[in-house]
């Protein structure tokens, strides 16, 4: 956990596989809050629930203005076994950058469920709470005679409750979720993207539930492509494995095939290609050609498209952004939607030993694009989990 500690005027800037812990709470110096440490890297759900040593539900019992104090009292284990039957507050104490006691005072509210995520670490409890949709830190060190005394209040969130990966307006609602990651029934989206094309990652982060199933998602730029063995869903992202030059070597490749051989899926959101240098498809197990194609956003389902185009958004010609695409599949490829007088792909399924890939030729360069393929974003995700729950 102390790789994910900001100190005071420091926020970490560290790639997410180099982070062992996750509660990024604060470094202080005996029982004193010494200061206000803000998350500010876009951290999951599974990720802070997989680094907590405990999870708890609990009711806030009471708020005492005046002493600037609350209880919470826990009421479940999630994870770990607390040894806290009441989870006790302050809120009279302030270092740091920003004062946030008045805030606090006013936001807590008697009777209101509470989520509090900790690691606790020998005679230290680093912990992140969320109640009414916010999220806010506490901390709290254990005295050698004393023992535990009541958890300090740091600070309100920003970032964290910014973040579409985190940010939670329900804590009901997050409550199902939290159960749903420690019971295993999620279902986990893998992106894979490039630096300077960042422009779909808040799109496809904000899909997080598709009917009754909780969307995981994470992300990353190396083509390694870590923890693949722990995902469902794979997303190549815009430009992620072509941006003028083939970016995958034969490992990654095979990686690729592999994942979906045993089940998994892998969705292409565009590439990119010239005239005399076609995109390469080494990372399927079928021919297909990646071509140079006039920008355009006409399109015509087949009669195989299913509910792509329905659910669960409505989406018909002209209302996406679409680019350079692909020709020269084979009968395998079950083609669901053409451009260009049925010559090229706008939407390909291929289904590969357990799993499938979906091949498309969305452009998903500027906020604009985007904008324009928000809709067949969310419905692509849909089809590819309702093709999870199909194949089980």
């Amino acid at each position: 956990m102390q790789n994910l500690i900001s100190t005071y005027k420091l926020n970490i800037k560290c790639k997410r596989h180099d982070i062992i812990g996750l509660l990024a709470t604060i470094i202080f110096l005996s029982t004193q809050l010494s200061a206000n440490a803000y998350i500010s890297i876009p951290y999951t759900i599974p990720q802070i629930v997989s680094e907590s040593t405990n999870v708890v539900f609990g009711t806030i019992t009471e708020v005492n203005t005046k002493r600037q104090t609350a209880d919470i009292k826990v009421e479940q284990n999630l994870k770990g076994r607390s040894e806290f039957d009441v989870i006790r507050i302050r809120f009279d104490i302030f270092k740091g950058e920003a004062d946030h006691r008045k805030e606090i005072a006013r936001f807590l509210k008697q009777g209101e469920p509470i989520v509090v995520c900790y690691e606790q670490k020998e005679g230290r409890i680093n912990s992140i709470a969320h109640t009414r949709g916010k999220w806010f830190q506490l901390m709290v060190t254990k005295d050698k005679e004393r023992g535990w005394g009541r958890w300090g209040f740091t600070h309100f969130e920003v970032k964290l409750n910014q973040f579409k990966v985190s940010k939670r307006d329900s804590t009901p609602e997050f409550q199902k979720e939290v159960r749903a990651v420690l019971n295993g029934d999620i279902i986990r989206l893998f992106l894979l993207n490039r630096k300077n094309y960042q422009k779909e990652v808040p799109v496809i982060s904000s899909i997080d539930k598709v009917g009754k199933r909780w969307i995981a998602f994470d992300e990353t730029t190396d083509r390694n492509l870590p923890g693949l063995s722990k995902t469902d869903i794979l997303w190549l992202g815009y430009r992620a494995i072509d941006d003028g030059r083939y970016l995958l070597n034969k490992n990654q490749e095979k990686r690729i095939r592999d994942f979906v051989k045993n089940g998994g899926i892998v969705i292409v959101s565009g590439q990119d290609c010239d005239t005399d240098r076609p995109s390469r498809t080494d990372w399927l197990p079928e021919p297909l050609k990646g071509v140079e194609s006039p920008r355009r956003n006409d399109f015509q389902p087949t009669s195989k498209a299913g509910s792509l185009f329905k659910a669960p958004h409505q989406i018909r010609s002209g209302h996406l952004s679409l680019d350079d695409s692909w020709n020269g599949w084979n009968d395998k490829y079950e083609v669901l939607a053409t451009t260009n007088n049925g010559k090229e792909i706008v939407v390909a399924q291929l289904r590969y030993g357990k799993g499938m890939y979906v091949i498309t030729n969305l452009r998903n360069d500027s906020k604009e694009q985007v904008a324009q393929n928000h809709k067949m974003l969310e419905n692509l995700v849909h089809f590819a989990v309702e093709f999870l729950g199909k194949s089980k």
